[in-house]
């Protein structure tokens, strides 16, 4: 095996053309594929030192004002920045452990594609937009595109993720994530929400609700948004919510959980989520 070490994202993206290898960042995923023979690289293509896709920045983009998150900033980084929405923030403290938060990274999370990902649901809500780099150039996918199934997503053969774009809009909404897994520390996902919207004179828009590990891919629930839109916020009940939520997925029995305890688990979980967006749901023009 090769190891490979480009000192651009450019070099990088040749490099994954021109070789069977893989792109390495923090690792915490790949190498314990690597270890259990799922995958077996040609080369190994490292790119967690290149600062060009590192760190957390505003920026104009051709849809307006962003906020960028280069792949390679850790999860360790997006849990404690002040400068990202509070779902984000929370997903990624959700995620493993201080050792994996502070070698893991963003992009790794992505598009490990993993259903139960911490980071997507939030991403999801939040109109994330993920900047894809090749030898030919970039190119920008929704983040309601990106997932395909479990561990698949729309990246090519040759393409690296090499920015995370939140709309300046979005980090505007109050925000909140919810996880639930069967123990504190280092556990991974029996289902997770995240919820962020905008109110006014009591009444709810701008809203979006995403949910993980209840269907192949991490998905909004488009039903729910449809029905609290516009509605006064002392209308919301777990019982107006449970129909719609539950329409939206489609949960199964595995090691982790049931189908039946997902379902029960999702309807509280968004509900907790949308109350504590309710509850910081005050001044405008912030990330919170």
């Amino acid at each position: 095996m090769r190891y490979l070490k480009p000192s651009s994202v450019e070099e990088a993206a040749d490099l994954l053309e021109s070789s069977q290898g893989m792109i390495l960042a923090g690792g915490t995923d790949l190498c314990v594929y690597m270890a259990e023979g799922v995958v077996d690289p040609e080369a190994l293509i490292d790119i967690g030192d290149l600062d060009a896709m590192r760190g957390i920045q505003a920026a104009k983009s051709d849809h307006g004002d962003v906020i960028r998150i280069g792949a390679c900033t850790t999860i360790a980084e997006i849990a404690t920045s002040e400068a990202l929405p509070t779902c984000l923030r929370q997903g990624a403290q959700a995620v493993g452990s201080p050792q994996i938060r502070n070698l893991g990274t963003i992009g790794g999370n992505v598009c490990n594609a993993s259903p139960c990902g911490d980071t997507l649901a939030p991403l999801l809500t939040l109109d994330a937009r993920f900047v894809l780099r090749s030898s030919g150039g970039t190119r920008t996918v929704e983040s309601g595109d990106f997932f395909t199934g479990p561990k698949q997503t729309v990246l090519g053969p040759g393409e690296i993720l090499e920015f995370i774009e939140i709309p300046a809009a979005s980090c505007a909404r109050a925000s909140a994530f919810r996880m639930i897994g069967n123990r504190k520390g280092q556990a991974i996902s029996q289902v997770n929400a995240a919820v962020s919207l905008t109110i006014a004179d009591g009444r709810m828009s701008d809203i979006r609700v995403a949910v993980g590990s209840v269907a192949p891919i991490p998905l909004r629930l488009t039903k729910l948004e449809g029905v609290l839109d516009g509605q006064p916020i002392d209308d919301v009940s777990l019982a107006a919510i449970r129909e719609p939520v539950l329409e939206g997925i489609r949960p199964i029995d595995d090691v982790r959980s049931t189908a039946t305890y997902r379902q029960e688990v999702t309807v509280s979980l968004v509900f907790d989520a949308w109350a504590e967006c309710v509850g910081r749901a005050s001044g405008e023009g912030e990330c919170r």
